[in-house]
């Protein structure tokens, strides 16, 4: 796989002098002329680049700034010719006319962007490519599950067919389809577009370059594994990140991919017995899911076989498919239970309190209830706080009434933006209590503010992640985890 490193949207810096130092693991940057001040000489930008460079000028309905009219854009690819850039993106819109009467073929990449997913994918992407460029730049919006299985199936079709075929770079667009952005390259053209650096993305749901060389750089082909996070708000997720560490330093050919799943149907149509998955229609095996809200509970009615800690709290975090049968288990248990053991608290007898009920609530429960501890319950609807009271032996509490607890796990997304939180704020914990924040972020939580204002001992849920991670890591490939690169990963130091 090739990395492009897109030039655009840099925030700080003399651009020259950032140009001459592209991100390591690119082999290629994209000059987006579009995104740059018009004072600013392209010629000076090529000429500082150590890298072959492609020229784009991204129009404004195919998603960036430059011209639509056609008699600016050929004047601009005139200009561009005498640069004698690696290659020049011509969009399907607009330049079709320049291509070999301007462009010759060998040196056009030719590109089309949607705001949707065509219907009819297969048979624009078969004409454009009869046009015989360089390269055909295919990107579609994946707003559904559907998408995404759609231009990763395409992206199969495409890449079994001629060499020729592997010129089509294929991916969609957007928050949903980042797995696309991941494993696209391994099934069609071996070509990949990362943002130059983090919060620099020219275009929705773009990775950095240093992303995608954490994520899938220790690959030199097609996965012979893949796993996925399934969720709502799952590129925000460390998990593969985590998991990649761990394949990275063991050296399998293994990837770990966020996948936005928006309902239930989504969450069923992918948890299917070895071979009978839609991502292994399209040649990637699947070796197991990783879980996260709000899907849980409705994960663990999808498997035939549950451990018996998942069968207690009726949730999983950990999906494993097996030859006819899907096998789930709850993993948060010992991410939990490991956090709590390191942090020196005695969990048997003691008073723990838990906010929640969902599924992170229920693996919480399930690991105080094994260790013996007396369960407080702190809930935002009474009604289901009653109920998941009853099921574990819990007291139901408000959230003041917590002065006696050793410890206090928050099992919801409340304060993971930093902002205050109604329920949080009501929290009255004693001094020197331990309290576990499973939400994280790429900031301070409130619960993280709240804990050095009051005077509790504080334990981020990035920590949770790293215990949990490593039980899932060995269920879903049978070796030893490396926690050392695991943690390193996710920015910790492994506890001794």
């Amino acid at each position: 796989m090739e990395l492009v490193a897109s030039f655009g949207g840099i925030s700080s810096g003399e651009l020259q002098r950032t140009i001459a130092h592209p991100p390591a693991g690119a082999h290629m940057v994209e000059l987006r002329a579009d995104l740059l001040p018009p004072e600013v000489p392209l010629a000076d930008l090529v000429r500082a680049c150590p890298l072959p460079v492609i020229l784009t000028l991204r129009s404004e309905d195919q998603g960036g700034r430059g011209p639509n009219d056609p008699v600016a854009r050929r004047a601009f690819f005139q200009r561009a010719l005498s640069l004698n850039p690696a290659l020049v993106d011509l969009e399907a819109v607009h330049d079709l006319p320049l291509l070999r009467s301007l462009i010759p073929p060998e040196r056009a990449l030719l590109s089309r962007h949607w705001d949707h997913t065509p219907k009819d994918l297969d048979e624009q992407a078969a004409s454009l490519l009869s046009l015989g460029t360089r390269y055909l730049k295919l990107v579609p919006t994946a707003r559904s599950l559907a998408d995404v299985l759609a231009v990763l199936g395409l992206a199969h079709a495409l890449g079994r067919g001629s060499n020729g075929q592997r010129r089509c770079v294929l991916f969609a667009q957007g928050e949903q389809g980042i797995a696309t952005r991941l494993l696209g390259p391994f099934l069609s053209a071996p070509l990949a577009y990362g943002a130059w650096e983090r919060g620099a993305a020219v275009a929705p749901g773009q990775l950095s370059v240093g992303d995608f060389s954490a994520l899938v750089g220790h690959l030199t082909g097609r996965p012979r594994r893949v796993f996925a996070v399934l969720g709502t708000q799952v590129q925000t997720s460390w998990s593969p990140r985590m998991h990649a560490a761990g394949y990275r330093f063991l050296g399998l050919p293994y990837a770990f991919v966020p996948l936005t799943v928006a309902n239930e149907e989504e969450l069923r149509t992918l948890l299917q017995p070895v071979g009978l998955g839609p991502l292994e229609a399209m040649g990637l095996n699947v070796g197991g899911f990783a879980v996260t809200m709000p899907w849980k509970e409705q994960a663990a009615s999808a498997c035939h076989i549950l451990a018996p800690r998942a069968q207690r709290a009726g949730a999983v975090n950990t999906v494993l498919p097996r030859p006819a049968k899907v096998v789930g288990d709850l993993t948060d248990v010992d991410g939990l239970t490991r956090v709590l053991m390191e942090a020196g608290v005695g969990l048997a007898g003691a008073a723990v309190a838990v906010l929640g009920t969902g599924g992170a609530a229920r693996a919480a429960l399930v690991a105080l209830q094994l260790a013996g501890s007396r369960l407080l319950l702190v809930a935002r609807h009474q009604d289901k706080g009653a109920a998941l009271a009853a099921r574990f032996g819990a007291r139901l509490v408000a959230p003041h009434q917590l002065k006696g607890v050793v410890a206090f796990i928050n099992a919801t997304p409340a304060g993971v933006d930093g902002e205050e939180d109604p329920l949080l704020e009501q929290v009255n914990l004693p001094p020197g209590c331990v309290v576990v924040d499973l939400p994280y972020g790429d900031r301070p939580t409130r619960l993280q503010r709240l804990a050095e204002e009051r005077g509790w001992d504080y334990v981020s849920g990035k920590e949770v992640l790293l215990y949990q991670g490593v039980s899932q890591f060995a269920a879903m490939t049978g070796v030893a985890p490396p926690v050392t690169a695991m943690a390193a990963a996710l920015g910790l130091k492994e506890a001794q």
